[in-house]
């Protein structure tokens, strides 16, 4: 069986004490999408609830659901989640994104402050909030920033330009780097 290999495995490990930048592993990312009447209600036995907009992602049976488009969402969930995206195939659009994309983690008081820097939104508190989310660029890079909690963001990077995220990133966070770096 072949093993999935990290886009970051060459990456320089980044060291603070006030902010941890790292790749959360182990999960699946599975889209589901159609154009069709009533897409919702036919996936939604077996998702769960869904977000009823975009910028808003929602907690349900397990999985963190983001919905990107009018009739389109990403559910990320468990590693090897292949039963539920085998039910999900037969009622809709599915694309299966685990191996095309990265998730890179960001955390600690800087986060907001760092991710700032280069992402064209306002990480305020009071404006970027748990739970929201934005498809946005990076560095001419696109990715999916989620605020999962106050100071802790996850990115979706594609595989291919995860390495250029990662270093866009370190450099972003070096005043804040133990000096034994």
């Amino acid at each position: 069986m072949l093993e999935r290999r990290s886009a970051l495995a060459s990456a320089k490990p980044y060291v603070s004490s006030v902010l941890q930048l790292g790749e959360a592993r182990g999960f699946s990312l599975t889209q589901a999408a159609s154009l069709g009447e009533g897409f919702r209600r036919a996936i939604t036995p077996i998702t769960g609830k869904l977000p009823s907009n975009p910028g808003i992602a929602i907690e349900s049976n397990g999985r963190t659901i983001i919905r990107v488009g009018p009739d389109q969402f990403w559910f990320v969930g468990p590693e090897n989640d292949d039963e539920f995206a085998t039910k999900l195939s037969r009622r809709c659009a599915m694309t299966p994104l685990s191996h095309s994309r990265t998730r890179i983690f960001l955390e600690g008081t800087p986060t907001r402050q760092v991710l700032a820097k280069g992402i064209p939104l306002d990480f305020h508190e009071s404006a970027f909030k748990p739970r929201q989310f934005a498809m946005t660029g990076l560095h001419h890079t696109p990715v999916l920033v989620h605020c999962v909690d106050i100071n802790l963001f996850h990115l979706y990077a594609m595989r291919t330009f995860a390495l250029s995220v990662w270093d866009w990133l370190s450099d972003a966070a070096l005043e804040f780097a133990d000096s034994s770096r």
